[in-house]
């Protein structure tokens, strides 16, 4: 039973915490609520459809999906171009602190695998699903699993700033 008055709206505790599966196992990544007309007619708003998009990683073929802050950003094993990380307004995610190289690193899909290639002054943490930390500094890591990035500081003193990673591998 609803115990709400009329035209009251729910309260939640906080925000979900992303990525999450649903009810149907799919994997969520951001608040799904179907957009609906405001005039009441129940019908979706032009342009937006109520079907449910598919999952980026149903094509076939390997994902990575990067978590930092709000952001989400889906990195699929076809992309052609390497993605950039750095301060620069041209990287493909940018965070915005003095520690951190214009362009910081780039991660590429290379031999099945999604590689970290660093070309920083001040190197990146790497923590992977085993816990351990490992500092990348003008090399290259391989991302396995779910973990970590932390770019130019190590894992305990970059609390805001750290990039959460997760590899997914196609549905067979």
């Amino acid at each position: 039973m609803d115990t709400r008055r009329r035209g009251e709206r729910r309260r939640y505790r906080g925000r979900p915490v992303y990525p999450f599966r649903d009810r149907h196992g799919e994997w969520v990544t951001q608040n799904r609520r179907r957009l609906v007309d405001r005039r009441g007619s129940g019908v979706p708003a032009p342009g937006v459809s109520d079907t449910p998009a598919p999952p980026p990683h149903a094509g076939g073929g390997d994902s990575l999906l990067l978590h930092h802050r709000d952001a989400v950003i889906h990195v699929p094993a076809q992309r052609r171009e390497p993605f950039l990380m750095g301060r620069r307004r041209s990287c493909d995610l940018v965070i915005p602190q003095g520690h951190i190289s214009r362009e910081h690193a780039l991660i590429v899909h290379r031999d099945g695998q999604f590689v970290l290639l660093d070309q920083s002054l001040n190197g990146t943490f790497v923590q992977g699903p085993g816990g351990e930390v490992r500092r990348v500094h003008a090399g290259e890591a391989v991302l396995q699993g779910s973990g970590y990035l932390s770019l130019g500081r190590p894992l305990g003193e970059n609390g805001e700033d750290l990039v959460y990673f997760y590899c997914r591998t196609a549905l067979s």
